[in-house]
Parts: C-alpha cells; structure tokens; sequence
C-alpha cells in the first residue's frame, strides 16, 4: 500500500494523528508541492538528500532512523526546513522519525 497525503488526511482527528507514524519500509508518494519543495531544498539540506536516496519515482520509502540523522543534521529534529506545517511529509516526518542517540 502506497500511503498518499489525501489517505492520511482522511483520517485526521482533532486531537493527535498518529496515522502519520509510518514504519520503515512504508510507502508515502509526495504531493506536487512536496516535490517542489523537495527541489527547492535540493542540495542545501540533509533531508532533501534523504529523500532523494530513498525515493522511486515520486515514491518515499521511509526510513524513520535515517529521516530523524537528517534532521538532526539540519538542526531541527522531527522538522523539515522550508516545509508547510500543513502538509502530510511534515506530519509524517513529525510523527515518524526516530531522534538520533
């Protein structure tokens, strides 16, 4: 299953959304504005990197461990820099990744 942000969003609650916390090895196809900002961020951020070695054809497979080292490097952990706080990525990134030892 290939998780979109219109499936996630779907299920959004008015308190937590835990449905963003993906596993390793889960799917999330990124939206043409996460794809834009991924471009945007290209060869400025550890997370853009990331994604870049962990995507197929606009398809994230996640790596919780390997997204919060980004983070960490970019120095702002369970964030991604420039990204809106709207989108799903964000919520994933949010609920999903694992702050480094």
């Amino acid at each position: 299953m290939i998780h979109t942000s219109e499936s996630l969003k779907a299920q959004d609650g008015e308190f937590e959304n835990w449905h963003y916390q993906l596993e390793d090895g889960d799917q999330y196809r990124l939206t043409g504005g996460e794809l834009g900002w991924l471009d945007f961020v290209d060869g400025r951020y550890s997370i853009a990197d990331h994604l870049n070695n962990n995507m197929v054809d606009g398809v994230y497979h996640v790596d919780c461990w390997g997204m919060g080292q980004a983070m960490e490097d970019d120095s702002i952990f369970c964030k991604a820099v420039c990204l809106d706080d709207d989108t799903a990525l964000q919520h994933i990134f949010f609920y999903s990744s694992i702050e480094p030892d």
